[in-house]
């Protein structure tokens, strides 16, 4: 071994010193549980009114179990600089415990005897409610403090005890001489119809939710708190519910009525909130609409003074009368153009009427064919009155046209048919009438004479009369008719050969120009040619097929030279 390896040999001192300081390490981490220089995690802040003697260390605990530890108390300090009861504990809190939500609450709570001191009993809130970030304070109407045993008994001192032996023996002497143990036994005979509405009571005030008691006795006790804390205004209160207790009392006698009578109006009122309680929706909507009308009504009031000021002087005294004495002139000649008026509202009435239950029905009602109204969809009836007198005031309209420019605005069109009429007189003619139509006749216009018209009568008031009856007779007799047993479109089949090939022959001109137009003009002049001979045969049997019937010669257009047929 080299000289310099065992110079770098530990020497038994140093050693030692290693040995006692991991030794100290060692015993400090054992009784502390706590890694130095590691940062505190998550903390959370907490006001209590009464530290009382809590202390660093002290466990924090959730249903029990420990979730972390007391790491600083911090008391309060007034102006004066003297230290209050309040004190700010700041607690480490394991990632176990997390989260904590807003409203958590804290009480401190005494541990078992063997433990000794205090624990912060953490309730980490609802699940709904925010989370408390790191390093945040709960405020002090989320924490409590317990009541300790030498708070208990410091509170029967010497004047207290003595308070007490004056209640008791005052209560005694109520119950005893003054009558109040048979007023107690009087009351308990006629408390069961109260009983019946207490237990009511009672059931309300379990609220409607789990917990909503528990709520009540917590905010309860915020206001206690905050009475106790204003004592002047407490005094206050208790010497205005003497005056009002003693104006209980010198009204017995009303105040006992009205409890006899609370029943009733209990029973009478139940339906009316009820009912009250429904229309507050709608109430509150209608409110909520009103708001903006109801924030704009001040620039509306003023704007509204001037003319209610101008308003109220032209309503004044002064200007009354001379409104009066100048209107006083045509009093007689509105009662007389009242009195006058009496006839014309007469005739106006009567004119009313008749619209309302002759001529309005009678316009509403449907015009009947020849026959009368028909249960056959292929014969409907026409179109109501005042429907066809509008269609007939559009067509006189349009009559005073002559013509435009696709010509006369009448036409007369002729026309033939298989079916000849044999000659009849007509009562507007003086000869007899021949004439050919299409389709063999039914029947004839009814006679004027068979319509059943509503007699005119002056002397009745219109209101009272019948509507007029539009109906007409029976159709009359059709004229007699000769058919020749062919239709009007008959064709020979020579002639129908002909046509076709007519037909033909312009398809294929037709045909060519589309050759032509399309860049195929060897195709289109092969086609034409064809089309050329094809008309050229056409031609002769057209002259013999006019010279066999008797017809006069007639020539049709060349479709070669863009003629007109």
């Amino acid at each position: 071994m080299s000289p310099r390896s065992e110079n770098r040999r530990l020497s038994n001192l140093q050693i030692g010193l290693i040995a006692i300081v991991l030794t100290i390490i060692g015993f400090y981490l054992a009784f502390t549980k706590s890694i130095p220089f590691a940062g505190h995690g998550y903390q959370l802040k907490a006001v209590f009114s009464d530290a009382e003697n809590i202390r660093v260390k002290s466990p924090v605990r959730i249903s029990g179990v420990n979730v972390g530890e007391v790491s600083d108390v911090r008391h309060l300090e007034n102006a004066s600089g003297q230290g209050q009861d309040a004190a700010v504990v700041t607690m480490d809190i394991s990632d176990s415990a997390l989260p904590i939500r807003q409203d958590a609450t804290m009480e401190l709570r005494p541990r078992l005897f063997l433990e000794g001191n205090l624990f912060v009993d953490l309730h980490p809130g609802s699940p709904g409610a925010p989370e408390l970030s790191s390093g945040a304070t709960v405020p002090e109407n989320q924490t409590s403090v317990s009541v300790q045993l030498d708070q208990v008994l410091s509170t029967l001192q010497a004047p207290v005890r003595q308070d007490l032996q004056i209640f008791l023996k005052e209560f005694g002497g109520a119950l005893d001489k003054y009558g109040g143990a048979k007023g107690l036994q009087e009351s308990f005979r006629t408390s069961p119809a109260a009983y019946e509405y207490s237990s009511q009571v009672e059931q309300a005030l379990l609220g409607t939710q789990p917990g909503d008691l528990a709520g009540f006795v917590s905010n309860l006790d915020v206001v206690a708190k905050e009475l106790n804390s204003n004592s002047t205004a407490l005094q206050g209160l208790i010497t205005n519910l003497n005056s009002v207790s003693g104006a209980f009392a010198a009204h017995q006698a009303s105040l006992r009525e009205a409890i006899i009578e609370l029943p009733r109006t209990l029973a009478a009122g139940r339906p009316a909130l009820l009912k009250l309680n429904r229309d507050f929706p709608a109430l509150r909507a209608f409110a909520r609409e009103a708001l903006p009308g109801v924030k704009a009504s001040n620039a509306a009031l003023d704007y509204a003074n001037p003319w209610i000021g101008q308003l109220r002087q032209l309503v004044s005294r002064n200007e009354l009368r001379g409104l009066v004495k100048d209107l006083r002139p045509t009093i007689p000649d509105l009662a007389a153009l009242s009195h006058d008026t009496l006839p014309f509202l007469e005739q106006g009435r009567a004119l009313a009427s008749c619209f309302n239950n002759v001529v309005i029905p009678w316009s509403n009602t449907p015009i009947p064919n020849v026959n009368g109204p028909s249960d056959s969809d292929s014969d409907p009836p026409a179109g109501k009155v005042y429907q066809e007198t509008a269609y007939g005031f559009a067509g006189v309209a349009g009559e005073s046209r002559s013509g435009d420019a696709n010509g006369q605005e009448f036409r007369v069109l002729g026309g033939g048919g298989s079916n000849t009429i044999a000659p009849f007189v007509s009562p507007d003619l003086t000869g007899q009438l021949t004439g050919v139509a299409p389709f063999a006749f039914l029947g004839s216009q009814p006679a004027k004479q068979s319509s059943a018209k509503t007699p005119f009568r002056p002397d009745v008031p219109c209101e009272t009369q019948d509507p007029p009856d539009l109906r007409a007779g029976a159709l009359g007799p059709a004229p007699a008719t000769k058919s020749s047993g062919r239709s009007s479109t008959y064709m020979s089949p020579d002639l129908k050969s002909l046509v076709q090939r007519y037909a033909n022959i312009l398809k294929q001109v037709s045909d060519a120009k589309q050759l032509k137009g399309s860049g195929s003009p060897n195709a289109a002049k092969q086609l034409l040619d064809q089309a050329t001979k094809l008309f050229a045969g056409w031609t002769k049997d057209w002259t013999a097929f006019q010279k066999s019937n008797g017809v006069a010669p007639t020539a049709l257009a060349n479709p070669f030279q863009g003629g007109k047929r």
